[in-house]
């Protein structure tokens, strides 16, 4: 995949979640976003995990992988960058949703 079919893929969700925060319905609202937190879950843990055994085995490989444009994004929205926290939980509330949102748009707008 291309940078520039990633920015797609980002601009088209980030779209869509703004859509479901702001749809009418309150119940598809709900329902819509708690779709978005269980994906994300299930991500976080998987990528939490792989991530852990990176950093065990060979921390520099993780550094390197975060010089990529699309893995810096990936591992910075599920807060698991080199150097940084450990996975702080497997779910996202809702009120971070939009705080996530504009942590993945800062980085695509990062020229590195």
């Amino acid at each position: 995949m291309t940078d520039a079919e990633f920015e797609d893929l980002l601009t088209r969700l980030d779209a869509l979640v703004t859509e479901f925060e702001q749809h009418p319905d309150p119940v598809t609202s709900a329902r819509a976003l708690e779709m978005i937190q269980l994906v994300d879950a299930v991500h976080r843990a998987g990528l939490g995990q792989l991530v852990a055994l990176i950093r065990r085995r060979d921390p520099k490989l993780l550094e390197d992988a975060s010089q990529d444009r699309i893995m810096r994004i990936l591992l910075a929205l599920y807060d698991l960058e080199p150097g940084g926290d450990p996975v702080r939980g497997a779910f996202v509330p809702l009120s971070q949703l939009q705080a996530s949102a504009r942590l993945v748009r800062a980085h695509r707008e990062d020229p590195r």
